[in-house]
């Protein structure tokens, strides 16, 4: 467990206060500020330096205009094509509703016409998938016109009968 911070009495001055104080106290011992000495030119310095052994001076390169400019060429490539063919709708299960409720005759050539259309798309096949479905969805709307037509003639008949 660690001790408490210690207390800090009202009137005692802020950090900031102590340190400004310090800084005032050090300026006014040493008004030069900080002095360094200055390096002989013959590369070693004297005593009173306390350095030792100083660099060279160094000649500096000229600054030059060296800008560079990079222009770089780019040209678009057709990247290849890949068209997606899903499969198409196999009408599998309009076929079966409509064979059952409304006439099996035409009804069945549906479902076979919805089954060759599954095959050939799992086969990959799908052009004659299409085409197969394309020949449920007719047979499928005839097996609906001729469920209706056989009502209405059905209760035509009823009607008549009686």
């Amino acid at each position: 467990m660690t001790p408490p911070p210690p207390y800090h009495p009202p009137n005692q001055p802020l950090l900031e206060q102590q340190g400004q104080q310090y800084v005032n106290q050090f300026v006014q011992q040493n008004p030069h500020g900080f002095v360094q000495a200055q390096p002989s030119k013959e590369g070693f310095s004297d005593a009173s330096s306390g350095y030792g052994y100083t660099q060279q001076p160094q000649m500096v390169p000229p600054i030059m205009n060296t800008t560079t400019t990079n222009v770089v060429v780019c040209q678009t490539q057709a990247a290849p094509v890949v068209l997606i063919n899903p499969a198409p709708y196999s009408y599998m299960t309009p076929a079966i509703l409509t064979c059952f409720f409304c006439c099996w005759c035409t009804g069945i050539a549906a479902i076979i016409a919805a089954s060759m259309s599954q095959s050939q798309s799992s086969e990959m096949k799908y052009d004659e998938a299409r085409r197969s479905a394309n020949i449920a969805r007719i047979l499928i709307l005839v097996t609906i016109c001729c469920g209706i037509g056989g009502v209405i003639i059905f209760v035509a008949i009823s009607v008549a009968g009686q």
